[in-house]
């Protein structure tokens, strides 16, 4: 090879040592450092229910005039005049509540009303409503985004009168919840 052969020799490992530096410069380019900030997105979605509302037609629920150690008869939820419109969000289910009420007399003496709640679909089906416990749950009418309807009629009792009874007008609120 003479003098051109070893001549070359340094300019090959000159051109050797520049190829492993150069890769060693751009393997070191590509490693990643830690971040100073990062994102990452979620959707977000809400659904909107129409609210609910309760209106009663009818009603007082009055037991008439009654005598003291009388059992007065029952009156039918199936056929009471007392009606509550539930109007909501259609298709949803709602949890409807009440308890007993007390009617308050004179002198502090009490009546123990107790509750007797039906329930259908539609404001014609009264007379073959079903029993609505409370805590139970019911279906509103029609699809979900309009508006819906469930139908109640209070019904109840005040079992025996107490032979000694304080003679009077009694009063007492019947409160009647549903929700979502």
């Amino acid at each position: 090879m003479g003098v051109t052969g070893e001549f070359n020799r340094p300019l090959r490992h000159l051109l050797k040592t520049l190829v492993v530096v150069s890769l060693i410069v751009l393997a070191a380019s590509t490693v990643s450092f830690a971040q100073t900030s990062a994102s990452q997105s979620v959707t977000v979605e809400a659904t909107i229910l129409q609210g609910l509302a309760v209106t009663v037609s009818g009603g007082p629920l009055n037991f008439g005039t009654l005598v003291a150690g009388a059992t007065p008869s029952p009156i039918s939820a199936q056929s009471s005049a007392v009606e509550y419109t539930i109007t909501g969000n259609g298709a949803s289910s709602v949890k409807v509540t009440y308890a007993s009420a007390s009617l308050n007399g004179p002198n502090g003496s009490t009546l123990n009303f107790t509750p007797s709640v039906y329930g259908a679909g539609s404001s014609t089906l009264q007379s073959s409503s079903s029993s609505v416990a409370s805590g139970s749950a019911v279906s509103l009418s029609g699809t979900n985004g309009r508006v819906g309807n469930y139908y109640l009629w209070l019904g109840g009792d005040l079992g025996t009168i107490p032979g000694n009874q304080t003679p009077g007008s009694y009063s007492g609120t019947f409160t009647l919840t549903v929700s979502y």
